[in-house]
């Protein structure tokens, strides 16, 4: 039990470090509707670089750091590219690559194995997310056991959900307690109070399954579809503001789809379907 706690500890702290390095680099939001665009950002992958952040996919012993460490990217609506990552490479999933460009390496999950090549050619198309999606060719692939890499890829993935989940939520509750209407805070109604708690069970759920050992394609199945209905309840109360750009709410609403759709594809590809 001593050994566990210990790890745990160590997780939690590693977490505080990724949560910083996510503040002091705050994720450019440049995408406007029909846009090919990428909140790629090399100073924040350096800095999680430096910190040990690629270590999560090669040692097994700190599997259990990667749910919790991309729950702090979550929170921050950060860039998906670090948990990408892991893979060893862009996740690619078909003919489509995300965080891709012309040279980089590419990591398509396939029936338990990953198949690495090298973009030959990258063309960038536009995408409901800041993803810096394109439409890839590639080289001679190779197969690898890529198990260890999945694993931490699938740990994270579900981690940054609950993050961005739990953010979302702590949003609209925030427009809630501050909007008026009908003569007191948008809170206050009882409509809102439901949506609010139906968002906060999911949001919940979506932690408790974060704070597994290392939460495993299971958890990020059904993760991908609570944190997409959770911001999608979020949106419902913050209203039209919810959807204008300035707001950080789109941003997530945006994400969790897209993230729910790019999760859903390697886990089919994993299992080899």
């Amino acid at each position: 039990m001593r050994g566990v706690s210990a790890v745990a500890v160590e997780a939690r702290e590693f977490a505080g470090t990724v949560a910083a390095i996510a503040a002091r680099h705050p994720a450019p939001d440049g995408w406007r509707p029909g846009a090919a665009a990428s909140d790629a950002d090399g100073a924040l992958d350096a800095a999680l670089a430096a910190a040990g952040w690629d270590e999560l996919g090669t040692d097994e012993r700190l599997l259990g750091f990667a749910a919790p460490a991309a729950a702090a990217l979550g929170r921050a609506f950060g860039s998906l590219a670090p948990v990408d990552r892991l893979l060893g490479g862009a996740l690619r999933a078909g003919g489509l690559a995300r965080y891709a460009q012309a040279g980089d390496t590419l990591a398509e999950p396939r029936a338990g194995l990953l198949a690495i090549a090298r973009a030959d050619r990258a063309e960038p198309v536009a995408y409901t997310d800041a993803l810096a999606v394109a439409r890839v060719e590639a080289g001679t692939e190779e197969l690898i056991d890529g198990e260890l890499r999945f694993a931490a890829w699938t740990a994270a993935s579900t981690g940054y959900l609950a993050g961005m989940a739990e953010e979302s939520l702590r949003l609209a509750l925030e427009h809630a307690r501050s909007r008026r209407a009908f003569g007191g805070p948008l809170a206050a109604l009882e409509p809102v109070q439901q949506m609010l708690a139906d968002a906060a069970t999911l949001v919940d759920g979506l932690g408790l399954l974060a704070r597994e050992d290392v939460p495993g394609p299971d958890a990020l199945a059904h993760a991908g579809d609570a944190a997409e209905r959770a911001v999608a309840v979020c949106m419902q109360v913050t209203g039209a503001l919810g959807f204008t750009l300035e707001f950080p709410l789109q941003r997530a609403y945006r994400r969790s789809r897209a993230a729910r759709a790019w999760a859903d594809a390697a886990l089919l590809a994993w299992e080899g379907s």
